[in-house]
């Protein structure tokens, strides 16, 4: 009886706290919890869920997969479950648990639609397809979906495809910010400007702070040299998320890309995510630019022990050595980076890019 009374008051202390977002205190009542009845589903699923929000996600990981074994039909479970294995990146678990979830629940719309997304994420796009359409004749006219699958396709190059559906959600909420922003981003990649620029400001009056429609926003107008309204862009951003990794990395780039030094920026950068190979290397290339060629080839190498054989990365370190003087290096380095792309006809100039 004591032991009973005593889980109930540790559920409602729990419960309170996670009210408040004080996550860590509710953790310790779950663990205090969890001494008494330790296969208790519905408490590790709490668990792992506030650990998750203290992006706790090994921790969380071990919570869930011990759940999953106890629960292995627990709907909620399995949806924790995929957060966090998404947020690991485990994409053969990640699969794996969505496939037994469609199993469990195979009209739930919104779970086909987050597993086409995450097919479409690591490249099975054909399969992507099949689920967005799937979930598309249980719900046809979900914006959401409508959105997921428009961006997927737009990500495969098939945009016109992509525009009708865009369109075809835009009948449904013409005041989508997210459809209107991603509308526009694709509309960008293929060089219809004029058009982008008046959905991502579409976008913007609706929802004026939101920092990925800013971000991208401003990285389609760098690349227009419109450098000044891309630049207002990024602050603004950044006073909202002053350490998203992605804003920062764009803002960085276009400010060297502009003769501006931008050393700040990558130094902030580095704090958040020191072994990102594009940020080191993006890093190398502004050192080299301001003549601090030791440091930078220290970054270069860095950059290179994470990811030895990408073609941008050698070709620019081969750039700033031969400005350097140091010619025989720098040919070994573009021979290295022409065997992976033996088509490549290299750069005369210090590059920098995004994607690797």
């Amino acid at each position: 009886m004591m032991s009973s009374d005593r889980l109930e008051t540790l559920t409602k202390q729990a419960e309170e706290l996670i009210q408040a977002n004080e996550y860590k205190l509710a953790i310790s009542v779950f663990q205090q919890y969890l001494q008494i009845d330790p296969d208790n589903v519905e408490v590790l699923r709490q668990y792992g869920k506030a650990l998750t929000k203290i992006r706790e996600f090994k921790q969380a990981l071990k919570i869930f997969e011990k759940a999953v074994v106890i629960a292995p039909e627990n709907i909620k479970l399995l949806s924790g479950y995929i957060t966090v294995l998404n947020k690991l990146g485990k994409a053969t678990q990640l699969i794996d648990t969505y496939h037994k979830l469609i199993e469990i629940e195979p009209k739930n719309y919104i779970t086909i639609n987050s597993y086409a997304n995450v097919l479409a994420s690591i490249g099975q796009h054909d399969k992507a397809f099949q689920l967005f359409e799937r979930s598309l004749k249980i719900e046809p006219n979900n914006p959401i979906t409508l959105n997921n699958y428009a961006n997927a396709l737009a990500l495969n190059e098939q945009y016109e495809t992509a525009f009708q559906l865009f369109e075809r959600s835009l009948k449904i909420e013409p005041n989508n910010p997210i459809t209107l922003g991603s509308y526009a981003k694709a509309l960008a990649s293929i060089g219809q400007y004029d058009k982008a620029f008046k959905f991502f400001e579409q976008s913007l009056q609706i929802e004026p702070n939101n920092p990925k429609t800013l971000n991208i926003y401003a990285g389609v107008l760098a690349l227009n040299e419109q450098y000044e309204t891309a630049f207002q862009l990024f602050e603004r951003s950044l006073k909202i998320e002053p350490n998203n990794p992605i804003t920062l990395g764009r803002y960085a780039k276009a400010l060297t890309e502009t003769g501006h030094t931008a050393l700040q920026l990558f130094e902030r950068l580095l704090k958040i995510e020191s072994q990102n190979p594009i940020t080191l290397a993006n890093y190398a290339n502004a050192l080299a630019l301001v003549g601090q060629h030791e440091k930078a080839f220290q970054f270069f190498e860095r950059s290179l022990q994470i990811k030895p054989n990408n073609p941008k990365t050698l070709n620019s370190y081969a750039n700033a050595l031969a400005l350097d003087g140091q010619d025989e290096t720098a040919f070994q380095l573009f021979e290295r980076s022409l065997k992976i792309e033996p088509n490549n006809p290299g750069e005369t100039h210090l590059i920098y890019f995004d994607k690797m």
